[in-house]
């Protein structure tokens, strides 16, 4: 499969375009988990299409399900990126991941993989400008807190009925009940619904108003971390659900301003 240049301004669709005169041998591998509606929706997976998309590093997705992951990765020596979050002994492999044919280096995780693109490729424009690396690092976990802990019971649940069969299993398999019973109904859902908006009310808080990056004027990986959480919930929410047009106009528009200021990396 060729290079994805994606437009999700409008996310019904997608194009599909080579990059052109681009060999397989120095193309970056990226490896993605696909959906049944054929959309980009991985939080993790869109930090790194982003950067690769910024950097101008010509690259071809690699879809893998769930279930897949452990073995495509070990056959290429990718690292794991933690053990399992429940406790349980083992090694667990994630995505992004990437494969880099020139150096013949794997990696996964998604600050890993970034900071190997800006060594790698220091001639491209760079996600950790000088002396930021330390500040920007955490800003995937920092995103938990205000955003992804009142939005994971409507995420996960959309997300889960997105998959394919095989990645569906596994995502269900995390829950101990269904995820028809995860994803709040009736009163419940109004009063966890205004929850998220707090969440988002508070991350507003974080930025100059006159900014609309998380470092000022200058796009940098730390926007592209908010960016990947947000077109997830566009994704797997629905660009014309009302949920998402809420999260759009919030805080004066502020986040549905701020996804269409990275359309521009969402293809090259």
């Amino acid at each position: 499969m060729g290079n994805e240049y994606i437009n999700v301004a409008d996310i019904d669709f997608i194009v599909r375009l080579p990059f052109a005169n681009m060999s397989d041998d120095s193309t970056i591998t990226f490896y993605d988990i696909p959906a049944k509606n054929g959309l980009p929706w991985s939080p993790n997976t869109w930090k790194i299409r982003y950067a690769l998309n910024y950097k101008r590093i010509p690259y071809k997705v690699v879809w893998v399900e769930y279930p897949d992951i452990k073995g495509e990765m070990e056959k290429l020596s990718i690292q794991p990126t933690d053990t399992y979050p429940d406790g349980s002994p083992g090694p667990c492999y994630t995505l992004p991941a990437v494969y880099d044919p020139t150096t013949k280096r794997g990696i996964s995780d998604s600050v890993l993989i970034a900071r190997y693109l800006d060594d790698t490729y220091p001639d491209r424009p760079m996600l950790f400008p000088p002396e930021t690396r330390t500040l920007q690092a955490p800003w995937s976990d920092v995103l938990t807190w205000p955003f992804l802990a009142p939005m994971f019971q409507f995420l996960m649940p959309a997300t889960t009925w997105l998959m394919n069969p095989p990645s569906e299993k596994v995502l269900r398999a995390k829950m101990p009940i269904p995820m028809e019973e995860v994803y709040p109904s009736g009163e419940k859902k109004v009063v966890e619904w205004q929850k998220v908006e707090k969440g988002f009310a508070k991350m507003e808080k974080w930025f100059e108003k006159e900014d609309m990056f998380i470092c000022g004027k200058t796009v940098t990986f730390a926007d592209f971390a908010l960016g990947a959480y947000l077109m997830w919930t566009k994704v797997v929410l629905g660009s014309d659900s009302t949920e998402w047009k809420d999260v759009a106009s919030w805080n004066n528009g502020r986040w549905g301003k701020f996804l269409q200021s990275l359309e521009k990396y969402e293809k090259l």
